[in-house]
């Protein structure tokens, strides 16, 4: 992560899980970030270790305490073009990318999202137009069950 980075952080004092923020300082021993929301929200996240699942090895992994790299922002064209549909196509998957990705399409009444075989469904609370074409609803079924449902019947 470098200066000039964008990265989520994990934000515990406000309503909002995850800041999206840019790396303004680095040290060896933390970052120092500042709310790209906020700019008068300047603040740090300490560097950590985290040991790695086989202590055998010995893998260590050096780490920002809450901190997560953000993806590039797409264009309104490639979001025309469907490349926000599967989110595994993201270069960064995790949590705040996920969350974020979710909530850009849930506000552009987009409320079904694929994470590879997986169809993440939100609940809008109003009517969508979604259902009036009869060929999409049975597209979206097909769709779903001839990528998931039949692997398991193969």
């Amino acid at each position: 992560m470098e200066v000039g980075a964008n990265v989520w952080c994990r934000d515990t004092e406000s309503d909002e899980a995850w800041i999206l923020a840019e790396v303004s300082e680095k040290t060896p021993d933390e970052l120092k970030l500042f709310d790209l929301n906020d700019t008068t929200n300047v603040f740090s996240r300490p560097r950590v270790k985290v040991e790695g699942d086989n202590e055998e090895e010995g893998i260590i992994t050096v780490k920002y305490e809450g901190v997560e790299l953000a993806n590039a922002r797409l264009s309104d064209e490639e979001k025309a073009e469907g490349k926000d549909d599967d989110l595994i196509t993201l270069p960064h998957l995790h949590e705040p990318a996920l969350l974020h990705a979710v909530a850009e399409r849930f506000f552009s009444d987009k409320i079904y999202t694929w994470t590879g075989p997986v169809l993440i469904a939100v609940n809008p609370f109003i009517r969508l137009p979604l259902y009036t074409n009869v060929s999409y609803v049975f597209a979206l079924f097909f769709y779903s069950y001839t990528n998931s449902i039949a692997d398991h019947f193969a």
